[in-house]
């Protein structure tokens, strides 16, 4: 089997995450296993485990995921002109 590309890789990796969503939401993140991600994304655990160690990891992979786009907004407003209210900042 050939090595898949960075792009592959990276795809799969948004796959795993993807399920990981959908099944900690329907399950929650105590009843959820690997196994359980990786059938939910068409994949094996092997390949849950060469994105990730854990569960845990998994997890906070996610959690960044989702908060990467806060901390844009955040930054937007931090960086904005003071006089200018936060809300104001993030719509210019």
């Amino acid at each position: 089997m050939a090595r898949k590309t960075k792009a592959e890789a990276a795809a799969t990796r948004e796959a795993l995450l993807d399920a990981a969503e959908e099944v900690f939401f329907a399950k929650g993140v105590a009843r959820t296993s690997l196994e359980q991600i990786a059938r939910h994304a068409g994949l094996t655990r092997g390949a849950v485990y060469w994105h990730f160690k854990n569960k845990g990891d998994l997890f906070m992979a996610l959690v960044q995921r989702v908060r990467m786009p806060f901390q844009s907004l955040m930054e937007e407003v931090n960086n904005a002109d003071p006089t200018v209210s936060p809300l104001d900042a993030i719509r210019l």
